[in-house]
């Protein structure tokens, strides 16, 4: 019995995809909630995670009910109960503050003192998370998990005959560590469909696939074409004078960070 509660508790990881299909995230109900607090905890609101973007999942459930919600003056906290709390009529005037409505998918997120039979999440509602999450995380550049984005230096494990480390770069970005290794500029512009880390001017550092050159009709020359690493129908072009990276990586390798789980890679230069 002990060893079945234990295992009941293990948390699910959250599975990521690197198909470049526009889904990072691939929730499931296991993993929905943990995979929405990790978003808010990594992306805090003086950071870049806002109320605005969070927005969006504040709509009706797939299979609606109604919930009492009020927040809490003194601490801002919001408090969301499946029926009226007892204690309400003990206070004058609680209508103004306690308030019946439709529970929305922010609402379950937070179920706290929610029913947990009522506040299910439909597949339906799933994916919309889903999508939401994924959404935020391509176009407001958000993070997964903490300190993503900094070049790093470490020791991993090495296969060559008398030697088992290696000093290795990596960096942590989208709920994953990649193991770097610094290319040349003119090598990048002579390959085709790699996939790489581009330092830019303000130290930022960008996943993108770079597809190959080709001869732009509009401008008469030849420039280089990129994909968003994320969701490859996201294209852009940079002629070969504009484009210079500070610093320029491929991929080695690809892990998980603790917490997370990759399904898919489909990677061309690992």
């Amino acid at each position: 019995m002990l060893q079945a509660l234990k295992i009941k508790n293990i948390m699910a990881p959250i599975q990521l995809s690197l198909l470049g299909d526009g889904r990072l995230v691939i929730l499931t109900p296991q993993t929905v909630r943990a995979a929405f607090f990790q978003l808010s905890k990594v992306n805090p609101k003086h950071n870049q995670y806002t109320g605005r973007h969070k927005y969006p999942l504040d709509r009706p459930l797939h299979k609606p009910f109604k919930i009492w919600k009020y927040k809490y003056k003194r601490d801002g906290r919001v408090y969301r109960y499946s029926e009226k709390p007892y204690w309400a009529k003990d206070y004058e005037g609680w209508e103004e503050y306690i308030k019946e409505k439709d529970a929305t998918l922010l609402d379950v997120l937070h179920r706290a003192y929610l029913d947990e039979e009522k506040s299910y999440l439909h597949q339906k509602d799933i994916l919309y998370i889903e999508q939401e999450i994924n959404k935020q995380i391509i176009l407001n550049n958000l993070a997964l998990v903490n300190n993503e984005g900094v070049l790093l230096e470490g020791y991993g494990i090495c296969k060559e005959v008398g030697k088992n480390r290696e000093k290795v770069k990596y960096i942590r970005r989208y709920g994953m560590i990649f193991i770097l290794e610094s290319i040349m500029r003119h090598t990048v512009i002579k390959a085709k469909n790699l996939d790489l880390f581009l330092q830019d001017d303000n130290f930022d550092f960008h996943l993108v696939r770079y597809h190959g050159l080709l001869l732009s009709s509009k401008q008469a020359c030849v420039e280089l074409l990129f994909h968003h690493r994320l969701d490859l129908s996201i294209t852009w072009t940079c002629t070969l004078e504009n484009f210079q990276p500070r610093q320029i990586f491929q991929i080695k390798k690809i892990y998980p960070c603790q917490g997370f789980q990759i399904i898919n890679k489909n990677l061309y230069n690992t």
